[in-house]
């Protein structure tokens, strides 16, 4: 795996991170709510829940594809499929979004560090996004020959790119609320990301694994 590989797939999880979801809409509340601590204890559930997701991923995708590269080559063009969906959907989504909806009012009881990490984490494994992200995009980047290792490498790059980028959302969490409850900039975020999304998945549609 080389370090061109690994910065297109940190490139790709990047554009993922910042486009306003669970994860980040859950430390952006935390951080708000129930204070820095606690939503640091997030990130370190949701990045737990990354090493999980590429661990079980790895385990299921290389008893498909270890004795077959056309199961192998399958999935690699189901994943430049699933780049297509991913960037005409948030540029869809883009079209459509009118208000994106925050209340930190809610809710301001203190909670155990084990409860933020465990939401975290939950948050995160029972995203069925990023399952198909895992299963359709992982056989680009790794070889057959070295599933476990290289799956948890990606797992671990996963979780650090998007960790700094959720310790970005703690440190400036008050300036940021702005931004990622903002119809207008999610509706730009996700047209600059479909695009970028269509564009991997032409470059990645004429490399040879």
């Amino acid at each position: 795996m080389t370090i061109h590989t690994l910065s297109a797939f940190a490139g790709i999880v990047f554009m993922l991170a910042i486009i306003p979801g669970p994860n980040a809409l859950l430390i952006l509340y935390t951080s708000l709510t129930h204070g820095k601590r606690q939503a640091f204890v997030n990130i370190l559930g949701i990045s737990f829940g990354f090493l999980l997701h590429a661990f079980v991923s790895a385990q299921g995708l290389s008893i498909l594809l270890a004795q077959s590269t056309t199961a192998f080559n399958i999935f690699k063009w189901l994943g430049v499929v699933y780049l297509f969906w991913l960037g005409v959907s948030n540029i869809k989504n883009g079209l459509n979004i009118s208000l994106l909806k925050f209340d930190s009012s809610q809710n301001t009881k203190k909670t155990s560090l084990i409860n933020s990490f465990f939401k975290g984490l939950l948050t995160n494994l029972l995203n069925p996004k990023i399952v198909l992200f895992y299963l359709s995009i992982f056989p680009q980047f790794i070889s057959p020959q070295h599933m476990l290792a290289q799956s948890m490498m990606l797992g671990i790059t996963h979780a650090l790119v998007v960790a700094s980028w959720f310790l970005v959302v703690i440190l400036f969490s008050v300036r940021l609320k702005s931004m990622l409850t903002s119809s207008k900039v999610a509706k730009w975020l996700n047209y600059v990301s479909g695009g970028l999304f269509i564009s991997f998945g032409v470059t990645l549609a004429s490399t040879r694994l």
